[in-house]
């Protein structure tokens, strides 16, 4: 028998499914666990899963439909008894995949921010959205539609580095001349900008202050990650290159090089819920998303947001988004949360560090 995962969406949702997968191998023995994923490093990250057997790159977004459709077909003729589509995936597209692939069940959403257009009907196993609740909450609370789970089973967010992995990165940390006795602090200050999300970015000239205050008061190595090139020179070069970048185009390498940070500051990306994986305390910098369903899982965390009435504003449906307030008041969310905020939060984390390299 086999499950099929439609892992449609980016790393960072991904990653709230794997308390679930595990959860599914665990509880389900029997079943064959194969995932269906259309970004690279999605693809890198269930590779290197021990609870998949066969992972399939479908590239809906830049090759043909008719190419989509083939690869599509040759999925389907696994027979799939039961499908899954990963939480959120509200979009009718992801639901007329779910149905194209014929399982028995099919499990999906009902989304509180959707209507019929978006097609959930197609599903025909649907549990409903429940708002403020964690991510990794509403993928389990879809499983659990085949199997009891109670709550003290949900484990920690997954990521399976090699040996190889590791090894490469304290040698390339080395390399860099980086002091391995001192804090390692890692900065994703960029974000996607589907959707409009590069509004989620907290101010470049806060970073960079931060990166000055943290290498000035603790010797700190700040390791600047994400593909935002650009931005990570220009955040790196107020400080005079003392920080080093970190990222590659090899998801698992970049995560190999994460597992090494003592602290994490990140804004709500994919890199903030990856170091979540490996419970590296993080600072959550939140603006318009829903921190109680996103932010850092089982580990050490600060968010820090301001609470205003209108915030959060954005929820899960394909519109992109937007702000009520016009000029320099717009997306003030995320534009008002002050370095001080911030760097306290830090502080506070790395004097009560446990990690040997503090010590």
């Amino acid at each position: 028998m086999r499950i099929l995962i439609n892992a449609l969406s980016g790393i960072g949702d991904a990653l709230m499914f794997t308390p679930s997968l595990k959860l599914l191998y665990d509880k389900m023995p029997n079943y064959q666990i194969d995932m269906m994923v259309m970004f690279k490093p999605v693809q890198d990250l269930f590779q290197s899963s021990p609870y998949v057997k066969n992972v399939y790159f479908v590239d809906f977004l830049n090759q043909s439909k008719y190419k989509s459709y083939k690869q599509l077909k040759e999925i389907r003729s696994n027979d799939y008894f039961i499908s899954i589509n990963v939480y959120p995936s509200n979009r009718y597209e992801y639901n007329l995949v779910n149905y194209f692939i014929g399982a028995n069940k099919r499990l999906g959403q009902k989304y509180l921010n959707s209507g019929f257009l978006s097609l959930e009907f197609l599903n025909n196993v649907s549990v409903k959205e429940v708002k403020d609740i964690h991510n990794v909450t509403q993928n389990v609370n879809l499983i659990r539609e085949l199997f009891q789970i109670e709550d003290n089973e949900i484990g920690g967010l997954d990521v399976h580095l090699s040996e190889d992995n590791e090894n490469c990165a304290v040698i390339w940390l080395k390399k860099q001349g980086v002091d391995m006795q001192k804090p390692i602090v890692g900065f994703h200050p960029g974000s996607s900008t589907l959707k409009n999300h590069i509004n989620k970015r907290w101010d470049k000239e806060k970073y960079a202050a931060l990166g000055k205050k943290l290498i000035e008061e603790f010797g700190a190595t700040i390791l600047l990650f994400g593909s935002e090139k650009e931005l990570n020179d220009e955040i790196n070069n107020s400080f005079n290159n003392k920080g080093v970048i970190a990222s590659t185009s090899d998801y698992m390498d970049s995560m190999s090089r994460l597992r090494q940070c003592n602290l994490f500051i990140s804004n709500d990306t994919a890199f903030l819920h990856s170091a979540s994986a490996f419970k590296i305390p993080v600072v959550a910098i939140f603006g318009y998303t829903n921190y109680k369903e996103l932010y850092p899982w089982q580990t050490d965390n600060a968010v820090i947001r301001k609470d205003y009435k209108c915030s959060p504003c954005f929820f899960n449906s394909p519109k992109p988004a937007s702000c009520k307030w016009k000029g320099k008041d717009e997306f003030k969310c995320i534009k008002d949360i002050k370095f001080e905020e911030v760097y306290e939060s830090c502080r506070k984390f790395l004097l009560n560090s446990k990690s040997p390299r503090l010590l």
